[in-house]
């Protein structure tokens, strides 16, 4: 005949959880909660950065165009030594301010490539935005041959 008196182990109850498995939930949702509304804010104020980051961009991105659509002879004519260029700049509505950079590249004489030279072969064109405190200048650089 079998004993039901002793019934072995005492068995715990599966109907809650215990003081401890409640306050390691509670430690690791906190752990994970904070970080993520910080994520969610950061994405809510993102898309204002970034349109203007896109804008500032195409600014930049449209007149390095115009540039270098420009004939050769007239880059030529305004390439310096230092790169301060008088290139006339358009006035496009919602862009800031943006300069032009044109320098002379190469001696001809020396066969030193670089700028700051006196080729009339090559010109090293730069487009970036003037003002440093917007944050990234987006420069766009590029050499024009003749």
């Amino acid at each position: 005949m079998v004993n039901l008196a002793w019934r072995g182990p005492a068995r715990r109850s599966q109907s809650g959880f215990t003081l401890f498995e409640a306050l390691l939930a509670i430690l690791l949702l906190g752990t994970c909660l904070i970080p993520a509304s910080y994520a969610l804010r950061d994405a809510l104020h993102g898309p204002a950065d970034n349109a203007a980051a896109a804008r500032n961009l195409d600014c930049v991105t449209n007149l390095m165009e115009t540039v270098l659509a420009s004939p050769y002879s007239m880059l030529y004519g305004l390439a310096t030594s230092d790169g301060a260029s008088a290139y006339p700049i358009p006035n496009e509505t919602g862009c800031p301010a943006r300069q032009v950079k044109i320098q002379l590249y190469g001696n001809a004489v020396t066969k030193v490539i670089g700028p700051g030279g006196t080729s009339p072969y090559l010109l090293y064109v730069s487009v970036s935005l003037a003002d440093p405190a917007d944050g990234n200048p987006y420069t766009l650089s590029t050499l024009v041959a003749r």
